[in-house]
């Protein structure tokens, strides 16, 4: 299995990721930066070659040579033109490298013939292409080992060149070592370069990963705090509040309506023949219709009611700026609401009804549990009265 150190590790001669995926991301990552900075040198490329093209015509008037140079020139000024465009639409060019090699290795030919055919300038010629070989490196976009092959293609051409030209062993190894020195300190300083970005790239892309473990973990916790609270707060079957949420949101809805001078009512619910329900499908179906009356209730009433799980089969339902009368009107609805609707089970469908006791909170109440005394005497009051109906306290 491979450690994060071992994905993030560099070739020490390439300067590049050995992983090819991590070294894929990484040219993906830059390659738009990449493709800017390539852009700008292919300009100035460009424009060097034309200036320096001024210079051949006074030399060369018009002959053969001249037209050769001038056509190997417009040749390396289309190819720069074009991949100037290319680079817009596929900046994966900048971060491959085999398209500005080509062009690289294309500029050295043009030198090639140049030293043949202006004789006045050889020496200027060697010079250049030193100093060519070490912008590969350190001004052109462009990856280690590529740029050494481009390098050593212009380093073998001029030799190559020279002996043409007739000079012997002493001339070739000075000229190999002046265009080596350049080679050598262009290719450690752009290896050097190159391992500097790709190791803040992985510094970066570790951070990141931690970052985002990081985050995940805070969002793993809040979710697990939430969950932690809502169990805490709700009735597991149902997903009502519970006992301890209610009383304490009548608590906090009484002192505020006592402040404001308005009213609160209370209301318990029990389902009529539960038990037989229980008894007669299961207590599967039962808990089901349990959860079908708190939907119901749920969608029915305001955001700032309170309806929680009393126990077993009863609920409570807490309505805050409501007086008796108005609380006996919304009680009623979502009796008959109840009583119209059908819970859908394997064997068929049942119906459900449910009896209601009311009251409204008195002045002198503080606590909860006195009004739910009165509320329970109403609704056994009403089962005892045939079930199905909302009393009063």
């Amino acid at each position: 299995m491979e450690t994060r150190n071992d994905i993030y590790h560099l070739s020490a001669w390439r300067g590049e990721f050995t992983h090819p995926e991590i070294e894929r991301g990484y040219r993906q990552h830059n390659q738009l930066t990449f493709a800017r900075h390539l852009r700008r040198c292919l300009v100035v490329w460009l424009v060097l070659l034309l200036l320096f093209g001024l210079l051949d015509y006074p030399a060369l008037g018009v002959s053969t040579e001249f037209a050769i140079v001038a056509g190997l020139r417009l040749a390396t000024a289309v190819l720069l033109l074009a991949l100037f465009f290319q680079l817009k639409s596929k900046p994966e060019l900048a971060t491959e490298g085999y398209a500005v090699t080509a062009i690289e290795v294309f500029g050295f030919v043009l030198f090639f013939f140049l030293y043949f055919i202006r004789h006045d300038i050889v020496s200027w010629i060697i010079g250049v292409v030193a100093m060519l070989i070490i912008s590969l490196y350190v001004f052109v976009s462009n990856r280690v080992y590529l740029s050494t092959l481009a390098a050593c293609f212009g380093i073998a051409g001029m030799l190559y060149s020279v002996w043409l030209n007739g000079f012997g062993a002493p001339e070739l190894i000075g000229l190999l070592f002046m265009l080596s020195l350049p080679t050598v300190v262009g290719f450690f300083t752009a290896l050097r370069l190159q391992t500097v970005q790709r190791q803040q790239y992985a510094l970066f892309k570790q951070v990141s990963s931690i970052n985002r473990n990081l985050q995940n973990e805070i969002k793993q916790r809040e979710a697990l705090e939430a969950e932690l609270k809502r169990q805490a707060t709700t009735d597991p079957l149902t997903g009502l509040l519970n006992r301890r949420q209610y009383e304490m949101l009548f608590n906090r809805e009484r002192e505020r309506c006592t402040r404001q001078e308005k009213h609160i009512s209370l209301c318990v619910a029990d389902l009529d023949y539960f038990k037989r329900i229980n008894d007669t499908y299961g207590h599967d179906v039962g808990d089901l219709a349990l959860r079908h009356v708190a939907d119901l209730f749920n969608r029915m009433l305001r955001q700032s009611d309170v309806l929680g799980r009393y126990g077993g089969e009863e609920f409570v339902l807490i309505l805050p700026d409501t007086d008796l009368d108005q609380a006996a009107d919304v009680v009623n609805r979502l009796r008959e609401a109840l009583q119209a609707s059908t819970l859908k089970i394997p064997s068929g469908e049942i119906r459900l009804t449910a009896t209601f006791g009311l009251a409204q909170v008195a002045g002198a109440e503080k606590h909860i549990d006195s009004v739910i005394k009165r509320a329970d005497r109403a609704l056994y009051d009403g089962k005892a009265a045939g079930r199905n109906r909302v009393m009063t306290a």
